[in-house]
């Protein structure tokens, strides 16, 4: 798969298959989220509900597939990604670009699974379509503390996995111990929005634009990275 990504692109001429790849597949999704939102602003929850859950599925799957190869964010941020430019660029303008769009990745994906679990949990299906209810929604406390220990769980085996099987760097553990972190941040935050928003249909509204707007903003960074790469300050 690593030799696939590093063949040559098809956008830019400095560009490599993999990042033509992930800049293609970025402005999709985002069109996919975006035009889904639009669907649940007329109503048609089941329509939106199909296809987030499509579009979530396909993104991760080429999220883990194409960042557990490439690296992408741990490599850059090594100083291996082969960015051309002045190194107070790089420093300065480059690196909290590209930080600031790990960061919004990663809050994208897991805002993106919650908001599919807490859509189905604060709708009913009424004559044959989603609709969004208005009631509490609370987490059992059981089920809480059960998802923080898988969590913990998960990490301690990935952490084991990159130190002792797979030899990776102390960057690939610091990328996913922050993944993982984002993860558990948003899991125990559920306790403190459920205070502040207990309805869940507003709730879902609520978050709903908040996530648009991340999904918006990953798409501006990701958009600045690939043409600091590969069209402004390309490596050849």
């Amino acid at each position: 798969m690593k030799e696939l990504l590093a063949k040559p692109g098809f956008l830019a001429s400095s560009g490599t298959f993999g990042a033509d790849l992930s800049y293609l597949l970025a402005v999709v999704f985002t069109m996919m989220f975006l035009y889904a939102w639009r669907l649940a602003k007329k109503g048609r929850g089941t329509g939106h509900h199909k296809l987030i859950f499509a579009s979530m599925v396909s993104m991760l799957v080429y999220f883990v597939g194409y960042y557990y190869a490439r690296q992408l964010g741990v490599l850059a941020l090594e100083g291996k990604e082969g960015f051309g430019g002045p190194q107070e660029t790089y420093d300065n303008v480059f690196i909290p670009i590209l930080t600031a769009h790990l960061i919004l990745v990663c809050l994208g994906l897991i805002l993106a699974i919650y908001m599919i679990f807490q859509g189905f949990r604060a709708c009913d299906k009424v004559d044959g379509d989603y609709r969004l209810q208005i009631r509490e929604l609370k987490v059992n406390p059981k089920t809480f503390k059960s998802v923080m220990m898988t969590l913990a769980g998960l990490w301690l085996a990935n952490q084991l996995i990159l130190t002792f099987v797979r030899h990776k760097s102390f960057a690939a553990s610091l990328a996913w111990a922050l993944i993982f972190g984002v993860i558990g941040l948003v899991i125990y935050l559920e306790k403190i929005i459920e205070k502040a928003l207990p309805d869940g249909a507003r709730r879902h509204r609520l978050l709903g634009r908040t996530t648009m707007v991340i999904f918006a903003l990953i798409l501006a960074t990701s958009t600045l990275t690939y043409l600091m790469l590969y069209v402004i300050y390309p490596t050849a």
